[in-house]
């Protein structure tokens, strides 16, 4: 039963017992309050909803609804109850806000002990890009990244299956846009309020602490990780859009680099970052690099290296499409400004964690 209509009901009733029946006009008033009330709030959120790209009418809070996403406009005839991604950034969101009774399976990479939402997902059915994987779940919706192949988008929507494929942003208001979206196309608004609160309280947060940082004290920031060369985070990458958030200087992207790139020793040199991150796990190679990063004599005279500031920083952090990002801009601010001097508050720190079940937190 729809909660306002619970609030009617119940006072309905006491009217009943402690007024009687005489009292019709006063229960008409009551429902008139009760009208309003969710007239407001229906209000309320679709004006929220009217900045976000891809809802067609974000007046429209009952089924069926439209979006426009990036292969089409979709409708979504009822509420889905079965859940399915193949995109780890759309598991990390919606594990979020939508209850895991409701997520039917993930990918592996969700799962893996590595993971950002490792304990939240570990035990469910495990999917690949393969259409078999996917239609033995009977989702009713699939969400997909950019990077989905056309043939599997078309192959799932000619069998009945609604496929959404949308982009995952790297910039705070992105981040909340891809949530309302996701939350509006899986009914779960009401609950993805919740995040989008914390999201916003820790960015509030990060964005008064760095008003406090003097311009003198600014820290050239340079994220890299070595596979067949030296690749950086460079102008629109996720790590550049952390450092950037977290009150550092991309020192890639002042050297021109766009998104992620490769770059010679030579450069690297030349950019003298004051420190270096590497977002890449022992298992990919992150400690070797570590360490002939430290141990290589041509680039002692780096002020990172030189100065000891160099540090491996988890990738899950830096290198997903989700709010975990944000973790990454507090784990590099605990880098760049825990000192007595800049009053860190260390209690902004913590997890996210599966809204519906648990705490937010994880201290």
């Amino acid at each position: 039963m729809d909660k306002y209509l619970r609030i009617f009901y119940l006072i309905f009733l006491n009217l009943l017992i402690f007024v009687g029946c005489t009292e019709v006009i006063e229960e008409v008033k009551v429902i008139e309050e009760v009208k309003v009330i969710k007239e407001v709030k229906v209000v309320e959120i679709s004006e929220l909803l009217n900045s976000v790209n891809g809802i067609v009418d974000p007046y429209n809070l009952e089924w069926p609804r439209s979006i426009i996403a990036l292969n089409g406009l979709v409708e979504i005839k009822e509420q889905p109850e079965r859940i399915l991604t193949i995109s780890v950034g759309h598991d990390e969101m919606l594990l979020g806000f939508v209850d895991t009774k409701k997520i039917v399976a993930t990918s592996s990479f969700s799962q893996d002990p590595n993971s950002n939402v490792f304990e939240i997902t570990k035990g469910l059915p495990i999917i690949t890009s393969e259409i078999e994987t996917i239609i033995a779940q009977n989702p009713d919706i699939v969400f997909a990244d950019p990077y989905a192949k056309i043939a599997l988008i078309e192959t799932l929507t000619e069998i009945g299956i609604t496929v959404i494929q949308t982009e995952l942003h790297n910039d705070t208001n992105g981040r909340i846009d891809d949530i309302l979206l996701a939350a509006y196309a899986t009914g779960e608004l009401e609950s993805s309020f919740e995040l989008i609160s914390l999201i916003s309280n820790k960015v509030n947060y990060i964005n008064n602490f760095k008003r406090k940082i003097p311009k003198n004290e600014t820290k050239k920031v340079l994220a890299v990780t070595y596979y067949d060369a030296y690749w950086v985070g460079g102008e629109g990458s996720t790590e550049g859009s952390i450092i950037e958030l977290s009150g550092g200087v991309n020192v890639a992207a002042q050297a021109g680099v766009v998104s992620n790139n490769m770059i010679t020793k030579e450069v690297l040199i030349s950019m003298e970052p004051d420190v270096i991150i590497i977002p890449q796990s022992v298992k990919w190679g992150g400690q070797s690099f570590y360490d002939d990063l430290k141990s290589d004599e041509t680039l002692k005279e780096i002020p990172a290296i030189k100065n000891n500031e160099v540090y491996r920083v988890p990738a899950k952090y830096f290198t997903t499409l989700s709010h975990w990002n944000i973790r990454g801009v507090e784990e590099l601010m605990k880098i760049l400004w825990n000192d007595p001097k800049f009053d860190l508050n260390l209690e902004i720190f913590g997890d996210f964690k599966q809204c519906l079940q648990c705490d937010f937190y994880e201290n």
